[in-house]
């Protein structure tokens, strides 16, 4: 008996809601997505800028040694796989910003290479515009062509200073943190993620940013005459606030969020006058298994969720994240 096979392209059946539903899960794909790879290039900036500084720390050591520079440079391009190109250009870029805190989390390495052969002022000029216009790479490529510099000195516009209102929450707490120095076991246990950070604790608060001031690990309070440990605090002296991590070395579970609800609690009311209320922050492998939003409540605009890298990931294990959703 002949049977009709279905053709690959035969448009299924119309399912009520289906079109609003197609819609947000391209969405929150596509959110995942652009985090992912920010993150990324972060971490990447980050590693460029560390790799640079530690290229330029050794040529000094050999600084008698005129070719000592070039040598360097076509050793690493074969033994670690990156081209002359890129590594002249971390190079570049370390000398162009030396002080690591002048760095940006708004800019990506390919905003870093339209900025790095600019002369200090024009490069500051256009680091300043990239980030209070938010202009792409492409926008910076086509100002920089279009010398939009010279004309704000020809016009005495020319603008080096960032805002100096105050950040929001929303500006200071990030997705995801670069945690790879802690050289972590694939397998490690929350213990071993708190002590490492410890040790750590320099590279913690640069990771984390502008404005953390470390006030001590495992803080007792006392909730409903029970005692509580908070993993690590953190006071913020730009928000004026006081900053309750809680570190898992899992997924995120409702319970974290109701857990941290109880301790911004307590934080907000005994609160000293002037603070802004406190603002809870988790820290865990994955903060994708529940939605946040729900599980928070009217708190959510005082909870931050994050991940933490453990490790810098290959592209095979961030495309099967991103397939994974």
């Amino acid at each position: 008996m002949n049977r009709k096979l279905e053709k690959p392209n035969q448009q299924l059946e119309k399912l009520e809601g289906y079109d609003q539903l197609l819609i947000d899960v391209k969405s929150v794909l596509e959110k995942a997505r652009l985090r992912a790879y920010k993150a990324v290039d972060n971490i990447r900036v980050q590693a460029y800028w560390q790799t640079g500084e530690r290229i330029v720390r050794e040529e000094l050591k050999h600084k008698d040694r005129a070719d000592y520079g070039e040598k360097v440079i076509e050793s690493l391009a074969k033994d670690i796989g990156l081209s002359r190109k890129t590594l002249f250009l971390i190079l570049q870029f370390y000398r162009a910003y030396p002080i690591v805190t002048t760095l940006s989390g708004q800019l990506s390495w390919s905003h870093y290479i339209e900025l790095i052969p600019l002369p200090e002022e024009e490069r500051n000029f256009y680091k300043t515009q990239t980030i209070k216009n938010s202009w792409s790479v492409r926008d910076l490529r086509h100002r920089i062509k279009s010398n939009e510099y010279e004309k704000a000195k020809k016009e005495h516009k020319l603008d080096l200073s960032l805002p100096t209102q105050l950040p929001s929450p929303d500006e200071i707490f990030k997705d995801t943190y670069d945690w790879t120095f802690l050289d972590l076991e694939e397998n490690h246990t929350e213990r071993e993620l708190e002590e490492g950070l410890m040790k750590h604790i320099e590279k913690v608060l640069l990771e984390l940013g502008k404005g953390f001031a470390f006030m001590g690990r495992q803080q007792k309070v006392l909730i409903n005459n029970t005692w509580h440990r908070i993993d690590i605090l953190f006071y913020h002296v730009l928000l004026k606030c006081y900053v309750v991590v809680d570190i898992k070395a899992r997924s995120l579970q409702r319970g974290d969020i109701e857990q941290v609800v109880e301790y911004l609690t307590y934080y907000r009311m005994n609160k000293i006058e002037g603070d802004r209320d406190p603002i809870g922050l988790i820290i865990c492998q994955d903060k994708d298994t529940i939605d946040v939003r729900y599980a928070a409540g009217k708190n959510i605009e005082d909870i931050f969720v994050a991940e933490y890298l453990p490790k810098l990931p290959s592209e095979e294990e961030l495309k099967r994240k991103l397939e994974e959703g």
